[in-house]
């Protein structure tokens, strides 16, 4: 299962075997180009003729590496300078990065159309380059996608507070639903795959999980994976996605309680139960249980009713006024179990009763 090493930005993968991870980005072979390029670095591509430097790595795994780049102007298109901030993709598995290439190019033509026939209009592309770079005598392929700036819905909703998410979840929740509609499953979402502005705008990255429905997903975390908690199969469609939406939900806002439920539990004995009764108990998840309940169990229909339910319950909640959960901090919970003993010493010295 495969994993991009995510630093923040950009496209981001997985991957379980993270010994060869490492081994592959600290000793760079024969073969291995992309490994050694360099911040500053500028790379040609052969038949588009753009150029790219290299700013720093953003990512990295065991089939390719993603790195910030600046797109510069050709010297005799009379700008001069950097035109714009890219990701760029680096593959060591051709088949891999053309159908990552097939998938996102899929995508940004139907964004091209959709945002002919609507008055609001997207104009940031999911592709902006495909091409080759002669390097070190070696021809590598690449592709340029929009590059995200942000911060992980974790560290996101830990700054702003628990009521963020209802707003943040629907937000998302219309992102997934808008590549189902055109016909793919996200595949492969997780935290690390979730970037939320400071606008609070969301962005999903690492396509790379990309699947046409009714196919094998083809990349998948195992916490997030329906097949890992014995509630589905693996089949592209738009229930996958929602389980791992809830899943992420739970994860961002009980995290802590979810991982202790996981390592309690044996893999043959793993049920989808075990994080219906966290979310019941969970003073902050049981407000989203009606929700959740259907993504876990897969009873939505399609994800344009999950996102219905959900717009409908964050908006209840938000006229509830639902108050966030936050912990007693240890240390009152020391100060007040301090204070109760000198009181009752306090008490017995006044009082004449020994102690």
């Amino acid at each position: 299962m495969k994993e991009w090493k995510w630093t923040g930005y950009g496209v981001t993968t997985s991957f379980k075997e993270r010994r060869q991870l490492n081994r592959a980005s600290q000793k760079p072979q024969k073969g291995d180009s992309h490994n050694q390029l360099r911040a500053g670095m500028v790379l040609h591509g052969v038949w588009n003729h753009r150029a790219y430097r290299i700013e720093r790595l953003l990512g990295s795994g065991a089939n390719g590496v993603v790195y910030l780049v600046t797109l510069l102007s050709a010297p005799n298109d009379g700008r001069g300078g950097a035109i714009g901030t890219f990701a760029l993709k680096i593959s060591t598995n051709a088949v891999d990065l053309q159908s990552e290439v097939n998938a996102l190019g899929s995508l940004e033509k139907q964004r091209r159309t959709s945002s002919r026939s609507s008055a609001h209009q997207d104009n940031r592309p999911f592709l902006v380059d495909v091409d080759d770079a002669d390097m070190n005598g070696e021809r590598i392929s690449f592709y340029v996608m929009r590059y995200v700036p942000g911060e992980s819905i974790k560290a996101y909703i830990r700054k702003k507070g628990p009521r963020w998410y209802g707003i943040v979840g629907s937000k998302l929740l219309a992102k997934l639903h808008n590549v189902h509609r055109h016909g793919w499953v996200f595949g492969d979402l997780k935290a690390e795959n979730v970037i939320v502005g400071n606008g609070g705008e969301v962005e999903l990255v690492d396509y790379g999980g990309l699947t046409s429905r009714g196919k094998s997903v083809k990349q998948f975390t195992e916490m997030y994976d329906r097949g890992y908690w014995h509630a589905g199969s693996r089949t592209a469609d738009d229930g996958y996605d929602l389980f791992s939406f809830a899943i992420l939900t739970i994860q961002v806002l009980g995290g802590k309680e979810l991982r202790e439920r996981m390592k309690r539990a044996l893999p043959q004995t793993r049920e989808v139960k075990e994080v219906l009764e966290l979310v019941h108990t969970h003073p902050v998840l049981r407000h989203y249980e009606s929700w959740l309940v259907h993504a876990l169990k897969g009873t939505f229909s399609n994800s344009e009713e999950a996102c219905r339910m959900w717009d409908e319950l964050s908006r209840r909640l938000h006229r509830s006024g639902m108050r966030p959960y936050r912990p007693t901090p240890l240390w009152m919970k020391w100060f007040f179990a301090v204070s109760v003993i000198l009181f009752a010493i306090s008490i017995a010295w006044w009082t004449g009763i020994p102690y």
